[in-house]
C-alpha cells in the first residue's frame, strides 16, 4: 500500500505535539526538609540534599521521582550522623495531586550523642604521651560526638608529633564506637610516632636557572636541629611565597650511613620567570586608565626581580621601573631600588615629578616586614585651588628618609577573610629650592577582617587610617606634598582627594593630616558572585592633628564582587551623604582585589 507523504508528515507532527502516551512530559517538584531545630543541621541537609539541588532536573516520572527520594534517604542519615545525631531518622511523603508535586520530607533527629572518651595508644597498646595541650584538641569529652572533629584530631595528633622530632609518625588504626544505649561516642587512636630525628643535608632538585644557594637561604631549619614539621612547613611557604615556584615539595628521607639524621629532599619545579601584563581600571573622579608591565624574577640567577611598568590615564601618565635584590647582606634582607617619571593632573594640582629610591627591606618573619629608603624628588607642581595667597608653579628639589614597618596576619593578599593588617609610614624630608622647608609625614593605618556564619559565607571589614604632616605651614608646602582623602582607597563616595575642605572654585585645598573610617560587609552570593555594601567616613584637616570636632565627611555604596583565581574583580558605586556643590552624585570604581 502506497503512504501518502502529506498524510504521514500529519501523523508525526501529532506524535510530537499531542500529548498521550507516547511523549511523557516532566514531573516539576519542589522539595521540603521539616522537623530540624538544630541550624547546624538543617544548613547541612538543605546543602547535600540531592532532591534540592535536582530541583530543574525534574524526573521524567513519579516511580523516577520515589527512586530518587529512596536514594536521599540514606545520604541524610550520613550528614545527620556526622553532626552527632545517630538515632536520627528520616521519612518522605510525595503529592503529585499538585503541580509542581511537593516532596515532604520529615526529620526525627533524636538525641545529640557526645564524645564519651578519646585514648591515644601507641603501637605496643600502651597509652602514648603525646606534645600537645588535650584541650587544644578538635575533640574532648564532653563534645558533640561529630564525625569532622574525629579526623582533624588525628591529623592534629600527627602533627604534634612531627613538631616533637618524629618525622615518620603514622596512624596505625582508628576505632569509633558508638554506644546506643548511653547516646556517647568512643574513639581510640593507635599511633606509631617512630623515632625521634635530626635535621640531616638537604638536597635539592628541580632548579633550571635559580642558584641552589637562594633556596637554602630560605631554609628555616638547622643541620642537626631535632626535627620540627614545623619549620618544614614554614620553609615550603616562604620558598611559595617568592613567586619563583609553580609546586615545592620537602619529603624526609631515611639516611642509612647516618640513622639518626633524616635527609631533607627540596624537590621544586620553577615557573616562568618572565611575565607581561596589561589592565584597565575606571573611577568616576579619575577616569580610565591603562597599565602594562614587563617583569623578570630571576634577572641575573638569584631571583633578583625588575618591573617595568608604564601608566596611561585621564589623569596620569607614568613610566616606573622596581628592582629588588634579595639576601642583601642578610638572609631575608632585600635591596630596592626605584625611578619613576610621571605628569600628573589631579583635580587639584598639576605635577610632573622624577623619583627615585634606594633602601632595604627586612621580613623579620612571615608577619613583620620593616624598610628604610633614600628618596630624591624634584617637580614643577601649580596648585589649582582658587585660595589667597596665589603660589604659581612651585618649582622643588626634595630629600627624604621614608621608613615603615607593616604586620600581616591575614590569609590572602587580595581578598583577606581572616586576621589584621597595620602599617606605620614616617618620611622625613627637606625640600633644597624654593622655600626650604623641613617637615614629615606621618601615616598609620590597620585593618581587621571576621568571618560571619556557620558557612563563612560572609565577611565583616574594617579600617582606621590617620595621618598627619608637621614641621611647615600649609602656605607653603608644595600641592602635591600635602595630605588628602577621597577616592577609591579612602572615602570612596567623594572623588579623589575631594574629601575635605574646598576652595571657592570646588577644588581641594590640602591639609597636613586625615582621618579615614571604612567599614564593609562581603557577603557571597554564589561561589563566585557577592555584594558588599559599605560605609565610608573621612576628611582631612589644616591642623597637624585631625579635628575631630570638624565636619567629617560619609557616605554609603554598594559593591558587586566576581572572583577569580587570581583574586575579586570589584565594582563599587558609592554616594555621599553630605553633598556639596562640587560632589558627584555617584562615584563607580572598577578595578582588581577588595578596597582593603
Amino acid at each position: 500500500m502506497r503512504v501518502r507523504w502529506p498524510y504521514l508528515i500529519v501523523v508525526l507532527i501529532a506524535a510530537v505535539f499531542v500529548p498521550g502516551s507516547v511523549a511523557h512530559a516532566d514531573l516539576n517538584y519542589r522539595t521540603e526538609i521539616t522537623g530540624v531545630e538544630d541550624s547546624d543541621l538543617a544548613d547541612l541537609l538543605d546543602k547535600i540534599s540531592e532532591l534540592k539541588t535536582l530541583e530543574n532536573k525534574p524526573p521524567v516520572s513519579e516511580e523516577a521521582l520515589h527512586r530518587r527520594a529512596d536514594r536521599e534517604l540514606g545520604r541524610l542519615a550520613d550528614a545527620a550522623h556526622s553532626l552527632g545525631y545517630w538515632d536520627a531518622e528520616f521519612s518522605y511523603d510525595i503529592d503529585t495531586a499538585v503541580d509542581p508535586a511537593k516532596v515532604a520530607v520529615t526529620v526525627k533527629p533524636g538525641l545529640l550523642y557526645h564524645v564519651a572518651s578519646v585514648k591515644v595508644l601507641g603501637a605496643d597498646g600502651q597509652p602514648l604521651s603525646i606534645p600537645q595541650d588535650e584541650k587544644k584538641l578538635p575533640l574532648k569529652p564532653g563534645d558533640p560526638a561529630r564525625t569532622a572533629p574525629v579526623v582533624a584530631t588525628e591529623t592534629a595528633l600527627l602533627v604534634a608529633l612531627g613538631d616533637s622530632g618524629h618525622p615518620f609518625a603514622k596512624v596505625e588504626n582508628r576505632r569509633v564506637e558508638i554506644d546506643k544505649d548511653a547516646q556517647t561516642m568512643d574513639v581510640t587512636y593507635t599511633l606509631d610516632p617512630g623515632p625521634v630525628m635530626r635535621f640531616g643535608p638537604p638536597t635539592i632538585e628541580g632548579l633550571e636557572r635559580l642558584d641552589p644557594a637562594y633556596v637554602e637561604g630560605r631554609i628555616r631549619w638547622r643541620r642537626g636541629e631535632v626535627y620540627d614539621a614545623g619549620k618544614v612547613e614554614e620553609t615550603r611557604r616562604a620558598l611559595i611565597e617568592t613567586g619563583l615556584f609553580s609546586t615545592v615539595q620537602i619529603t624526609p628521607i631515611v639516611d642509612p650511613d647516618n640513622p639518626g639524621d633524616v635527609r631533607m629532599a627540596i624537590d621544586a619545579t620553577e615557573r616562568f620567570h618572565r611575565t607581561v601584563g596589561a589592565g584597565l581600571a575606571y573611577n568616576t573622579s579619575q577616569g580610565f586608565g591603562a597599565r602594562a608591565f614587563w617583569e623578570n624574577r630571576n634577572l641575573f640567577g638569584y631571583a633578583e626581580n625588575l618591573r617595568l611598568s608604564v601608566e596611561a590615564g585621564q589623569q596620569l601618565d607614568a613610566f616606573r621601573a622596581n628592582f629588588r635584590r634579595p639576601d642583601f647582606l642578610a638572609t631575608d634582607q632585600d635591596f630596592l631600588a626605584t625611578a619613576e617619571a610621571a605628569n600628573d593632573n589631579p583635580v587639584a594640582y598639576r605635577s610632573r615629578r622624577a623619583i627615585a629610591t634606594a633602601g632595604i627591606e627586612r621580613r623579620f618573619d612571615h608577619l613583620v616586614t620593616g624598610g628604610v629608603n633614600f628618596e630624591v624628588e624634584k617637580a614643577n607642581v601649580v596648585q589649582l585651588a582658587d585660595i589667597n595667597p596665589r603660589t604659581g608653579t612651585q618649582r622643588y628639589e626634595l630629600a627624604g628618609l621614608p621608613a615603615y614597618v607593616k604586620l600581616d596576619t591575614t590569609d590572602n593578599l587580595l581578598n583577606p577573610t581572616t586576621g589584621y593588617r597595620a602599617q606605620l609610614n614616617v618620611t622625613p624630608a627637606h625640600t633644597f629650592s624654593g622655600s626650604h622647608l623641613t617637615f614629615s609625614t606621618n601615616l598609620l593605618s590597620g585593618s581587621t577582617y571576621w568571618v560571619l556564619g556557620p558557612e563563612q559565607r560572609a565577611v565583616l571589614a574594617g579600617k582606621l587610617a590617620l595621618g598627619s604632616l608637621d614641621g611647615a605651614p600649609l602656605s607653603q608646602l608644595p600641592s602635591d606634598q600635602r595630605i588628602y582623602a577621597g577616592g577609591g582607597g579612602s572615602v570612596r563616595p567623594y572623588g579623589y582627594l575631594m574629601a575635605g575642605p574646598l576652595a571657592p572654585n570646588n577644588v581641594p585645598i590640602g591639609g597636613r593630616s586625615s582621618l579615614v573610617l571604612n567599614l564593609e560587609a562581603r557577603v557571597k552570593i554564589t561561589e563566585t558572585i557577592g555584594i558588599v555594601p559599605f560605609v565610608d567616613a573621612g576628611s582631612y584637616y589644616e591642623s597637624p592633628v585631625p579635628q575631630l570636632g570638624r565636619t567629617l565627611l560619609y557616605g554609603v555604596g554598594l559593591g558587586l564582587r566576581y572572583y577569580t583565581g587570581f583574586g575579586p574583580l570589584r565594582l563599587d558605586l558609592a554616594t555621599p551623604l553630605h553633598k556639596r556643590n562640587g560632589d558627584s552624585p555617584i562615584q563607580v570604581y572598577i578595578s582588581l582585589g577588595q578596597a582593603f
